[in-house]
């Protein structure tokens, strides 16, 4: 057997001319890594690590969602990513979060649509009140049309696009019904901070009053605000269904999350792991169907649950409600410009395609 490390030491010591001898085999044993049955120690696994930020309430279907993502990145990544989760709101507000994404002090967030907006303005015409048809037509356009125009806006800003994250349509919740728009007037109304909410809110004549997300229960017992808007998703995970009498659900607009990376991150990333973040947050399409589901489940409990009353607008108030805040989208174009007239009539256009398609396949069923 060869010696110990301590053995050569001394046997160097006592017989210098084998000692040297000795130690030149050992040298070369170790030269061309062949084991003298030292201890080996392994080196620890060297993993990027990865901040990941956004606002989630434990136990929600976006939780669980969230579950899916960090499963997904310790299956399939490689090379391997150890991911900071920070999907409790440690980020902060929602600007804040977006601010830390383009500076490159998080790799990945998941604002709302509404919080995008404070980098991406033109965003705001996706909150005009009453911009798609039907349900059907929102997504559709969302899916097939809008991911393209969304990542070159966010190209622009150092930012990649990768999915959306949905969130849900947009109510208003407060202490009366507000199936008659002229009942907003004088609310102390939460908004998001985006010039769509705003000017919808305005246009109602209500008091505008901004609180971030994670404020608006403390804003609420304490009388800051009366009510808001937000979607009926928030609504019933948020925890706002316990300091609320009514919530009415106009379905105005249709709120989405979406998930961001920092570009320059991104682009350094292997083709699988680009390919990864793309899917690990899972079927989006599932995700909305289930998210739907929830949502609709727990309005209809309500009732019984906090003793929150839900208001469902019927085709005259919505009607109603079409034709009073129509203004809003002449005045938000003209306010944002280009772009955002651009991404406006890309929306209408497709409108139009959608509507054309649904014509000729029902043209068709009606054939058979």
């Amino acid at each position: 057997m060869l010696m110990s490390l301590a053995e050569t030491a001394f046997f160097r010591l006592e017989y210098p001319c084998y000692g040297r001898l000795m130690y030149k085999a050992i040298t070369i044993f170790m030269a061309l890594g062949l084991s003298l049955n030292f201890p080996v120690y392994a080196q620890p696994e060297t993993r990027e690590s990865v901040s990941v930020a956004g606002i989630t309430f434990p136990g929600t279907i976006t939780d669980e969602q969230w579950g899916v993502f960090t499963g997904s990145v310790a299956a399939h990544a490689d090379p391997a990513i150890a991911l900071k989760m920070m999907i409790r709101g440690e980020a902060g507000s929602e600007e804040s979060m977006i601010q830390a994404l383009r500076r490159g002090r998080l790799q990945l967030a998941a604002p709302s649509l509404a919080g995008a907006t404070s980098m991406v303005p033109e965003l705001a015409v996706l909150q005009l009140p009453f911009l798609f048809d039907s349900p059907e037509q929102m997504d559709w356009i969302y899916e097939e049309v809008l991911p393209k125009e969304f990542k070159a806006l966010f190209a622009d800003r150092g930012l990649v696009f990768l999915h959306w994250i949905d969130s849900g349509w947009l109510g208003f919740y407060g202490p009366k019904s507000f199936a008659n728009p002229a009942d907003v007037a004088g609310i102390r109304l939460r908004t998001a901070p985006t010039d769509a909410a705003r000017l919808t809110a305005e246009l109602l004549k209500a008091d505008v009053i901004y609180v971030p997300y994670p404020e608006i229960i403390p804003a609420l017992q304490t009388g800051l605000i009366d009510g808001g808007m937000t979607s009926d998703y928030g609504f019933v995970t948020g925890g706002m269904a316990a300091e609320i009498e009514v919530f009415t659900l106009t379905r105005h607009s249709y709120d989405t999350g979406m998930m961001l990376a920092n570009a320059a991150w991104y682009g350094g990333l292997s083709e699988t792991n680009k390919s990864l973040f793309l899917t690990a947050y899972g079927d989006t399409t599932v995700f909305r169907a289930k998210s739907r589901a929830y949502t609709a489940e727990v309005l209809k409990k309500l009732p019984q649950t906090t003793g929150t009353k839900v208001v469902e607008l019927s085709r005259a108030q919505r009607d109603r409600w079409v034709k009073v805040t129509r203004p809003t989208h002449k005045t938000l174009l003209d306010r944002l410009g280009t772009q955002a007239q651009a991404l406006y009539t890309v929306i209408e256009d497709a409108k139009v395609r959608f509507d054309y398609d649904a014509s000729q396949n029902n043209a068709v069923g009606t054939d058979r």
